[in-house]
């Protein structure tokens, strides 16, 4: 079996917590965050945050400033 490689893209502000797999090719929008040990196999939106296996949407991140 062969082995498949590509970039991951994590935009500005994303972020991937610890224990975390995310797949090859895999584009984090910005401000993403994916939780501990959430496997991500699909692009996840901007400012969107994600857990579980797989990892699925569960609120949009919103800043407070």
């Amino acid at each position: 079996m062969e082995l498949t490689t590509a970039p991951i893209s994590i935009g500005d502000g994303g972020w991937v917590a610890a224990g975390a797999f995310v797949g090859p090719g895999i584009i984090l929008g910005e401000g993403a965050v994916v939780g501990a040990y959430a496997v991500v196999t699909k692009n996840v939106p901007p400012w969107t945050i994600v857990v579980g296996n797989p990892a699925r949407p569960t609120k949009k991140r919103v800043m407070r400033g």
